[in-house]
Protein backbone atom coordinates (compact mmCIF):
# COMPACT_ATOMS: atom_id res chain seq x y z
CA UNK A 1 0.00 0.00 0.00
CA UNK A 2 1.34 3.53 -1.05
CA UNK A 3 2.40 5.40 1.58
CA UNK A 4 -0.08 8.44 0.71
CA UNK A 5 -2.84 5.67 -0.18
CA UNK A 6 -2.16 4.41 3.33
CA UNK A 7 -2.21 7.37 5.12
CA UNK A 8 -5.57 8.54 4.00
CA UNK A 9 -7.16 5.20 5.28
CA UNK A 10 -5.26 6.08 8.65
CA UNK A 11 -6.92 9.12 8.79
CA UNK A 12 -10.80 8.16 7.51
CA UNK A 13 -10.23 4.98 10.21
CA UNK A 14 -9.05 7.47 12.92
CA UNK A 15 -12.54 9.39 12.42
CA UNK A 16 -14.60 6.15 12.48
CA UNK A 17 -13.14 4.93 15.46
CA UNK A 18 -13.35 8.51 17.28
CA UNK A 19 -17.14 8.18 16.09
CA UNK A 20 -17.58 5.12 17.94
CA UNK A 21 -15.97 7.02 20.77
CA UNK A 22 -12.54 5.42 21.05
CA UNK A 23 -9.85 7.05 22.07
CA UNK A 24 -7.16 6.91 19.04
CA UNK A 25 -3.84 7.72 18.91
CA UNK A 26 -1.09 7.41 15.65
CA UNK A 27 1.56 4.54 16.55
CA UNK A 28 5.03 3.53 14.92
CA UNK A 29 6.06 1.45 12.37
CA UNK A 30 4.50 -0.97 11.51
CA UNK A 31 1.54 -0.20 13.01
CA UNK A 32 -0.96 2.83 12.19
CA UNK A 33 -3.27 3.70 15.22
CA UNK A 34 -3.83 2.19 18.39
CA UNK A 35 -7.98 2.99 20.01
CA UNK A 36 -8.71 3.06 23.27
CA UNK A 37 -12.36 2.26 24.14
CA UNK A 38 -14.36 1.92 27.27
CA UNK A 39 -14.70 -1.89 27.28
CA UNK A 40 -11.82 -3.06 24.35
CA UNK A 41 -8.61 -1.87 23.18
CA UNK A 42 -7.81 -1.89 19.55
CA UNK A 43 -4.13 -2.01 17.43
CA UNK A 44 -5.25 -1.21 13.19
CA UNK A 45 -2.41 -1.64 10.52
CA UNK A 46 -3.12 -0.66 6.82
CA UNK A 47 -1.24 -2.81 4.81
CA UNK A 48 -1.05 -5.02 1.53
CA UNK A 49 1.63 -6.29 2.69
CA UNK A 50 2.00 -10.53 2.96
CA UNK A 51 5.05 -10.83 5.34
CA UNK A 52 4.29 -7.66 7.55
CA UNK A 53 0.14 -8.92 7.71
CA UNK A 54 1.20 -11.99 8.87
CA UNK A 55 3.45 -10.74 11.37
CA UNK A 56 0.30 -8.72 12.80
CA UNK A 57 -1.99 -11.37 12.69
CA UNK A 58 0.53 -14.08 14.53
CA UNK A 59 1.30 -11.22 17.23
CA UNK A 60 -0.42 -10.92 20.46
CA UNK A 61 -0.57 -7.47 21.82
CA UNK A 62 -1.38 -6.46 25.55
CA UNK A 63 -2.51 -2.94 26.92
CA UNK A 64 -1.72 -2.64 30.88
CA UNK A 65 -3.42 0.21 32.78
CA UNK A 66 -2.88 -0.12 36.75
CA UNK A 67 -2.80 -3.50 37.40
CA UNK A 68 -4.43 -4.49 34.59
CA UNK A 69 -3.53 -6.62 31.38
CA UNK A 70 -5.78 -6.26 28.86
CA UNK A 71 -5.45 -8.26 25.64
CA UNK A 72 -5.47 -5.72 22.50
CA UNK A 73 -7.92 -6.92 19.27
CA UNK A 74 -6.24 -6.25 15.81
CA UNK A 75 -8.00 -5.07 13.39
CA UNK A 76 -6.42 -4.51 9.30
CA UNK A 77 -7.50 -2.85 6.46
CA UNK A 78 -5.85 -4.02 3.19
CA UNK A 79 -7.12 -3.80 -0.69
CA UNK A 80 -5.44 -7.08 -1.21
CA UNK A 81 -8.75 -9.79 -0.87
CA UNK A 82 -6.64 -12.07 -1.02
CA UNK A 83 -4.89 -12.16 1.69
CA UNK A 84 -5.52 -14.65 4.72
CA UNK A 85 -5.68 -13.89 8.94
CA UNK A 86 -6.22 -15.52 11.29
CA UNK A 87 -6.65 -14.14 14.58
CA UNK A 88 -7.78 -10.32 13.43
CA UNK A 89 -10.58 -8.22 12.33
CA UNK A 90 -10.37 -7.74 8.71
CA UNK A 91 -11.74 -4.76 6.92
CA UNK A 92 -11.89 -4.40 2.94
CA UNK A 93 -13.62 -1.95 0.43
CA UNK A 94 -16.43 -2.52 1.16
CA UNK A 95 -16.18 -2.62 4.99
CA UNK A 96 -14.41 0.56 4.75
CA UNK A 97 -17.01 2.45 2.53
CA UNK A 98 -20.32 1.30 5.20
CA UNK A 99 -18.53 2.68 8.51
CA UNK A 100 -17.12 5.66 6.88
CA UNK A 101 -20.50 6.67 5.79
CA UNK A 102 -21.93 5.88 9.17
CA UNK A 103 -19.40 7.97 10.61
CA UNK A 104 -20.05 10.93 8.59
CA UNK A 105 -23.61 10.61 9.16
CA UNK A 106 -23.30 10.19 13.68
CA UNK A 107 -21.39 13.34 13.20
CA UNK A 108 -24.28 15.33 11.28
CA UNK A 109 -26.71 13.87 13.94
CA UNK A 110 -24.26 14.19 16.82
CA UNK A 111 -24.62 10.66 17.97
CA UNK A 112 -22.03 7.87 18.45
CA UNK A 113 -20.98 5.21 15.93
CA UNK A 114 -22.03 1.66 16.97
CA UNK A 115 -19.26 -0.57 15.60
CA UNK A 116 -20.06 -4.13 15.53
CA UNK A 117 -16.77 -5.91 15.27
CA UNK A 118 -18.14 -9.76 16.32
CA UNK A 119 -15.62 -12.59 17.18
CA UNK A 120 -12.56 -12.81 14.31
CA UNK A 121 -13.43 -15.79 12.61
CA UNK A 122 -10.12 -17.99 11.70
CA UNK A 123 -10.13 -18.45 7.69
CA UNK A 124 -9.98 -22.02 6.91
CA UNK A 125 -6.94 -22.78 4.82
CA UNK A 126 -7.68 -25.54 1.98
CA UNK A 127 -5.21 -27.34 -1.17
CA UNK A 128 -6.62 -26.36 -3.66
CA UNK A 129 -7.04 -29.65 -5.30
CA UNK A 130 -10.70 -28.67 -6.08
CA UNK A 131 -12.79 -25.30 -5.93
CA UNK A 132 -16.14 -26.11 -4.35
CA UNK A 133 -17.77 -22.89 -4.05
CA UNK A 134 -19.16 -22.32 0.01
CA UNK A 135 -22.60 -21.01 0.22
CA UNK A 136 -22.74 -17.41 0.89
CA UNK A 137 -24.70 -16.50 3.92
CA UNK A 138 -26.65 -12.63 2.94
CA UNK A 139 -27.04 -10.66 5.92
CA UNK A 140 -30.34 -9.52 6.93
CA UNK A 141 -30.96 -6.00 5.24
CA UNK A 142 -30.47 -3.42 7.85
CA UNK A 143 -31.40 0.42 8.09
CA UNK A 144 -29.57 3.32 9.51
CA UNK A 145 -28.18 3.44 12.83
CA UNK A 146 -30.07 5.90 14.83
CA UNK A 147 -31.08 6.09 18.62
CA UNK A 148 -34.37 5.08 18.59
CA UNK A 149 -37.38 3.15 20.45
CA UNK A 150 -37.59 0.06 19.79
CA UNK A 151 -40.85 -1.38 17.15
CA UNK A 152 -42.84 -3.45 20.01
CA UNK A 153 -45.77 -3.41 17.86
CA UNK A 154 -45.62 -5.22 14.48
CA UNK A 155 -47.88 -4.42 11.65
CA UNK A 156 -50.64 -6.63 11.86
CA UNK A 157 -51.81 -5.71 15.66
CA UNK A 158 -51.18 -1.89 14.57
CA UNK A 159 -53.76 -2.74 11.73
CA UNK A 160 -55.80 -3.62 14.24
CA UNK A 161 -55.54 -1.00 16.64
CA UNK A 162 -56.44 1.18 13.91
CA UNK A 163 -59.55 -0.62 12.92
CA UNK A 164 -58.51 -0.70 9.15
CA UNK A 165 -57.45 -3.58 6.74
CA UNK A 166 -55.05 -1.43 4.54
CA UNK A 167 -50.97 -1.39 4.21
CA UNK A 168 -49.32 -0.08 7.14
CA UNK A 169 -46.13 1.79 6.77
CA UNK A 170 -43.23 2.22 9.93
CA UNK A 171 -42.02 5.70 10.09
CA UNK A 172 -39.04 6.94 12.89
CA UNK A 173 -40.43 10.15 14.05
CA UNK A 174 -37.57 12.61 15.50
CA UNK A 175 -38.00 13.86 18.64
CA UNK A 176 -35.51 15.97 20.96
CA UNK A 177 -34.56 13.98 23.69
CA UNK A 178 -33.69 17.14 26.67
CA UNK A 179 -32.37 17.04 30.36
CA UNK A 180 -32.11 20.74 31.96
CA UNK A 181 -30.92 21.65 35.07
CA UNK A 182 -31.32 24.83 36.38
CA UNK A 183 -28.91 26.28 39.73
CA UNK A 184 -28.40 29.41 41.53
CA UNK A 185 -29.96 31.14 44.41
CA UNK A 186 -30.79 34.86 45.52
CA UNK A 187 -30.99 36.25 48.81
CA UNK A 188 -33.57 39.13 49.68
CA UNK A 189 -34.04 40.71 52.88
CA UNK A 190 -32.97 37.62 54.83
CA UNK A 191 -34.80 35.15 52.94
CA UNK A 192 -32.37 32.28 50.79
CA UNK A 193 -34.87 31.72 46.86
CA UNK A 194 -33.05 28.62 45.64
CA UNK A 195 -33.54 28.27 41.58
CA UNK A 196 -32.12 25.03 41.73
CA UNK A 197 -33.76 21.90 39.83
CA UNK A 198 -33.72 19.78 36.87
CA UNK A 199 -35.80 17.72 34.48
CA UNK A 200 -36.23 15.69 31.50
CA UNK A 201 -38.80 15.01 28.62
CA UNK A 202 -39.32 14.75 25.24
CA UNK A 203 -40.18 17.15 22.43
CA UNK A 204 -41.47 16.02 18.82
CA UNK A 205 -39.69 17.78 16.20
CA UNK A 206 -42.33 18.00 13.66
CA UNK A 207 -45.64 19.23 15.74
CA UNK A 208 -43.68 20.29 19.36
CA UNK A 209 -46.22 17.95 21.78
CA UNK A 210 -44.16 16.73 24.88
CA UNK A 211 -44.05 13.32 26.17
CA UNK A 212 -41.92 10.95 28.41
CA UNK A 213 -38.67 8.61 27.48
CA UNK A 214 -37.88 6.51 29.90
CA UNK A 215 -33.81 6.75 28.84
CA UNK A 216 -33.46 2.50 29.45
CA UNK A 217 -35.67 1.89 26.36
CA UNK A 218 -33.43 3.77 23.74
CA UNK A 219 -31.24 1.52 21.51
CA UNK A 220 -28.64 2.63 19.50
CA UNK A 221 -28.24 0.75 16.44
CA UNK A 222 -29.79 -0.12 13.61
CA UNK A 223 -33.29 0.55 12.20
CA UNK A 224 -35.69 -2.30 10.28
CA UNK A 225 -34.92 -1.86 7.09
CA UNK A 226 -37.16 -0.10 4.14
CA UNK A 227 -38.53 2.23 7.30
CA UNK A 228 -38.90 6.27 6.80
CA UNK A 229 -36.54 8.44 8.74
CA UNK A 230 -38.72 11.51 8.85
CA UNK A 231 -36.31 14.73 9.10
CA UNK A 232 -37.03 17.26 11.92
CA UNK A 233 -38.56 20.51 11.28
CA UNK A 234 -38.15 22.16 14.95
CA UNK A 235 -34.21 22.79 15.15
CA UNK A 236 -31.58 22.34 17.85
CA UNK A 237 -31.56 26.12 18.76
CA UNK A 238 -35.38 27.17 18.74
CA UNK A 239 -36.21 23.98 20.93
CA UNK A 240 -33.07 24.90 23.25
CA UNK A 241 -34.46 28.69 23.58
CA UNK A 242 -38.06 27.49 24.57
CA UNK A 243 -37.38 25.37 27.10
CA UNK A 244 -34.55 27.74 28.67
CA UNK A 245 -38.01 30.14 28.95
CA UNK A 246 -40.13 27.05 30.05
CA UNK A 247 -37.46 26.99 33.00
CA UNK A 248 -37.53 30.76 33.77
CA UNK A 249 -40.85 30.68 34.04
CA UNK A 250 -41.83 27.76 35.90
CA UNK A 251 -38.90 28.99 38.54
CA UNK A 252 -40.12 32.53 38.84
CA UNK A 253 -41.28 33.19 42.32
CA UNK A 254 -43.57 36.07 43.27
CA UNK A 255 -41.72 36.90 47.40
CA UNK A 256 -44.05 39.30 49.61
CA UNK A 257 -42.80 40.83 52.38
CA UNK A 258 -44.70 42.26 55.51
CA UNK A 259 -42.68 45.10 57.24
CA UNK A 260 -44.59 47.64 59.79
CA UNK A 261 -43.95 51.43 59.56
CA UNK A 262 -45.43 52.98 62.79
CA UNK A 263 -48.96 52.59 63.12
CA UNK A 264 -49.21 51.24 59.46
CA UNK A 265 -48.59 47.68 58.21
CA UNK A 266 -46.69 47.62 54.54
CA UNK A 267 -46.20 44.53 51.64
CA UNK A 268 -43.95 44.30 49.00
CA UNK A 269 -44.14 42.17 46.34
CA UNK A 270 -40.70 41.16 44.33
CA UNK A 271 -41.08 39.18 41.31
CA UNK A 272 -37.38 36.75 41.04
CA UNK A 273 -36.25 34.94 38.45
CA UNK A 274 -33.68 33.08 37.62
CA UNK A 275 -30.05 33.39 35.88
CA UNK A 276 -30.55 32.40 32.17
CA UNK A 277 -26.80 31.85 32.15
CA UNK A 278 -27.37 29.30 35.10
CA UNK A 279 -29.59 26.86 33.19
CA UNK A 280 -28.13 24.31 30.97
CA UNK A 281 -29.89 22.47 28.55
CA UNK A 282 -28.95 18.90 26.84
CA UNK A 283 -30.16 17.68 23.48
CA UNK A 284 -30.45 14.44 21.66
CA UNK A 285 -32.63 13.20 18.58
CA UNK A 286 -34.24 10.30 19.21
CA UNK A 287 -36.35 8.61 16.87
CA UNK A 288 -39.77 7.22 17.71
CA UNK A 289 -41.26 4.26 15.84
CA UNK A 290 -44.80 5.05 14.34
CA UNK A 291 -47.02 2.98 11.81
CA UNK A 292 -48.96 4.79 8.96
CA UNK A 293 -52.32 2.82 8.57
CA UNK A 294 -54.01 3.58 5.74
CA UNK A 295 -57.26 2.06 4.74
CA UNK A 296 -59.11 3.29 1.52
CA UNK A 297 -59.22 7.35 2.10
CA UNK A 298 -58.14 6.99 5.91
CA UNK A 299 -55.02 7.41 7.87
CA UNK A 300 -54.43 6.29 11.17
CA UNK A 301 -51.00 6.59 13.02
CA UNK A 302 -50.24 4.36 15.67
CA UNK A 303 -47.06 4.50 18.12
CA UNK A 304 -45.37 1.28 17.28
CA UNK A 305 -43.48 1.36 21.09
CA UNK A 306 -46.34 2.00 23.19
CA UNK A 307 -49.93 0.83 20.40
CA UNK A 308 -51.26 4.36 21.28
CA UNK A 309 -53.12 6.41 18.66
CA UNK A 310 -51.36 9.62 17.83
CA UNK A 311 -53.45 12.35 19.69
CA UNK A 312 -51.83 14.53 16.76
CA UNK A 313 -51.40 13.44 13.46
CA UNK A 314 -48.14 14.02 11.61
CA UNK A 315 -49.58 14.33 7.90
CA UNK A 316 -52.64 16.20 6.78
CA UNK A 317 -55.57 13.77 6.35
CA UNK A 318 -54.92 11.51 9.15
CA UNK A 319 -58.11 10.78 10.91
CA UNK A 320 -57.84 11.35 14.97
CA UNK A 321 -59.72 8.32 17.17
Amino acid sequence: MESGTREKARNVLKRILEAACYDVEEVGEPLDLSAVGSEDALLVLCSNDPETIEDFDSMTYHLRTGDEDLVCRKMLFTLDQGVRTEDCIRWGPDEFVRYAGRAALAEVLGQSLILDFGRPAPAVRREPVEAVPAPVEEEPEEGPELPHLPVQVAEKRACGIAGLHGSAKCRFIPYWNYRYASTGEREVKDRLISFDAEGAGAINAINGLKMEIDPDTIERGPVPFGSEIVSARLVREDVEEQLVRDVVDRLTQRVRFRYEKGDAIFYEEKTLKPDRNNIRVDLETVYVPVWQVRGGSKIVEVNGFTGEVLSMPMDEGVELL
